[in-house]
């Protein structure tokens, strides 16, 4: 199964660290977040991968044709990851081939047990839930009433919370595994779009559940972690070696 990995934008929640180059080229101890996403992309079994890049993507490419060398996988360029907003981004990594394929935002570090039981799932969508999250600043929540997957509860800044009786399953973990009638769905509403202002791609999932056959695997107490500031830099050092072994 392809996967198709989103790394264009600026992260300005990490400057100056990001001034000029990508978030996934940053230090985790002695290796690259890069480097622990592309071991646990090969633990996993992937194969064929699709990386779209923005900010610092020429630092990110060669660090890709490096470290990827006759292996499987492509490059798109995002020139306008700075003036369109992430759905620009997720349309480019998602229309590109044919096939089931997994949604993954580039600053996770996922463990390679979790991302195979999303994609050995055969539900045509399947998502990943942390339902004992230890992340400090939850900003979007899997909500499922009656236990049926229904709505991503995004939140920015980090600032979700379940409520009683709201159907809370807890953190949603920002990668998707999409059917071929799921991903034709989703690229086909995207295509729609403006590109402009608020992101609208969690909004499309939500429309995808209520059509196709939806799964939610939970993490079940294993590691992972979202980037997204300084105080994430700092945890991702301590735990990727243990999440790339989970």
């Amino acid at each position: 199964m392809r996967l198709a990995c989103l790394m264009a934008g600026s992260s300005s929640r990490l400057l100056p660290l990001t001034t000029s180059r990508h978030k996934a080229c940053l230090m985790l101890g002695k290796r690259r977040m890069v480097d622990y996403q592309l071991e646990s992309f090969d633990r996993a079994g992937i194969g064929h991968k699709t990386f779209v890049l923005g900010h610092g993507g020429a630092e990110v490419a060669q660090i890709l044709f490096e470290s990827l060398a006759g292996s499987h996988f492509s490059v798109s360029y995002n020139p306008q990851f700075t003036s369109r907003n992430l759905d620009w981004s997720a349309w480019l990594a998602l229309s590109q081939h044919p096939g089931p394929v997994i949604y993954y935002e580039g600053d996770l570090l996922i463990p390679p047990s979790l991302l195979r039981q999303v994609i050995d799932n055969p539900a045509e969508i399947c998502i990943a839930v942390d339902s004992d999250s230890k992340n400090p600043c939850i900003d979007t929540l899997v909500i499922a009433p009656q236990g049926k997957v229904e709505q991503l509860l995004f939140i920015e800044h980090g600032t979700a919370k379940s409520r009683p009786g709201d159907g809370a399953l807890g953190e949603f973990i920002c990668f998707v595994k999409l059917g071929e009638a799921a991903r034709q769905f989703i690229v086909g509403a995207l295509s729609t779009l403006p590109f402009e202002g608020d992101m609208q791609l969690y909004h499309i999932f939500e429309q995808a559940f209520s059509r196709f056959p939806t799964a939610c695997v939970d993490a079940a107490g294993r590691p992972w972690i979202e980037v997204d500031n300084h105080s994430d830099l700092q945890r991702a050092a301590h735990l990727a070696g243990e999440i790339v072994t989970s």
